[in-house]
């Protein structure tokens, strides 16, 4: 009978600290899901000013009267509409580089071709030497 008890109140001193344990754990993970609420209320708060202040933006009479003011568009004229025809033919051919190196080194041989480059460039290599 005494080892009973005296189990039984080994298990019940364990229980309560098992019990005690999981209490302030369950009370932690309430303060942080109160936080995290906070913080998704929060941000549902700023979407809702974000999507006011794009719409405010994007507003299409709002552009119009920017782009008229510091552009200088205006309504298009029927003299400028034309067609593909009326346009004037390209004289010149466009190289088109598929390689950017390619093209970064054209501009380079374009600009060290230039002759004030290469005597400027002459005069500082005797000045060194």
């Amino acid at each position: 009978m005494r080892r009973s008890r005296f189990f039984l109140t080994i298990i019940a001193f364990g229980v309560g600290l098992c019990l005690f344990r999981v209490k302030y754990q369950v009370m932690a993970l309430e303060k942080s899901h109160k936080e995290i609420v906070k913080r998704i209320i929060e941000s549902k708060e700023s979407i809702h000013v974000l999507k006011a202040e794009l719409t405010h933006l994007n507003d299409p009479a709002r552009l119009q009267k920017l782009a008229v003011t510091h552009l200088g568009f205006a309504a298009l004229k029927p003299f400028q509409i034309v067609t593909i025809n009326e346009l004037p033919k390209q004289t010149t051919e466009l190289k088109s580089a598929i390689d950017p190196i390619e093209a970064l080194m054209d501009a380079l041989n374009a600009v060290s071709a230039q002759p004030e480059t290469t005597t400027a460039t002459n005069g500082m290599q005797n000045a060194v030497a």
